[in-house]
């Protein structure tokens, strides 16, 4: 089970590593989850290889982070091109 984050979070739910995201709930209109597509052999201590992203007008990625512990709140983490993006991540259908 997945603990539920403080109200003050507006990703609604945590997932640790390895963990079930489908109770996650976007940070902001428009953001879609999608996971480092080498995620499991990944050895990043407590990074689950997950990013919220949307589409910008120029067509990258505005990416914001998935709360892997409670009481974390889903923070910007920058623009990174399309091509590196999609090279690297995958949507998640959810």
């Amino acid at each position: 089970m997945i603990p539920a984050v403080s109200s003050r979070c507006r990703a609604g739910k945590v997932v640790a590593p390895g963990g079930d995201e489908t109770g996650l709930i976007p940070p902001e209109e428009g953001y879609e989850l999608y996971r480092h597509k080498n995620a499991k052999n990944l050895k990043t201590k407590n990074w689950h290889g997950l990013y919220w992203a949307r589409r910008n007008e120029k067509g990258d990625y505005e990416v914001r982070t998935v709360p892997s512990s409670e009481g974390e709140r889903s923070v910007p983490g920058g623009v990174l091109p399309k091509n590196g993006f999609e090279e690297h991540y995958e949507k998640l259908e959810r």
